[in-house]
C-alpha cells in the first residue's frame, strides 16, 4: 500500500470548495487547512503511479494553486503474485 502526504495551496476564499472537491476523489483525505490557504492532504492505496495520477488531477481542481507531494511511503503487503 502507498501513502503519500501532499501540501495543497489555494487562496483562502477557496478552501471550502477545494476541500470538498479533493474529498470526493477516491483515496484522498483532507486533514486540515489553515487560514492562509495551505491544506494537508493524504493519498492512500493503490500504487505509486496511481498516487502520481491523483496528484496531477489535484492540479486540475479549480482553485488549486499548487499540490506538492511531501511524503511517500510504500509498504509491501507481503503477498506474492502467483
Amino acid at each position: 500500500m502507498d501513502i503519500s502526504g501532499v501540501l495543497v495551496r489555494t487562496y483562502p476564499n477557496n478552501i471550502d470548495a477545494v476541500s470538498q472537491a479533493l474529498s470526493r476523489m477516491e483515496g484522498v483525505e483532507v486533514h486540515g487547512a489553515n487560514q492562509d490557504g495551505r491544506m494537508v492532504v493524504t493519498i492512500e492505496g493503490g500504487t505509486g503511479r496511481e498516487a502520481a495520477d491523483l496528484l496531477v488531477q489535484m492540479h486540475d481542481v479549480p482553485g488549486v494553486l499548487s499540490a506538492s507531494m511531501i511524503y511517500h511511503q510504500f509498504e509491501d503487503s507481503g503477498q506474492q503474485e502467483a
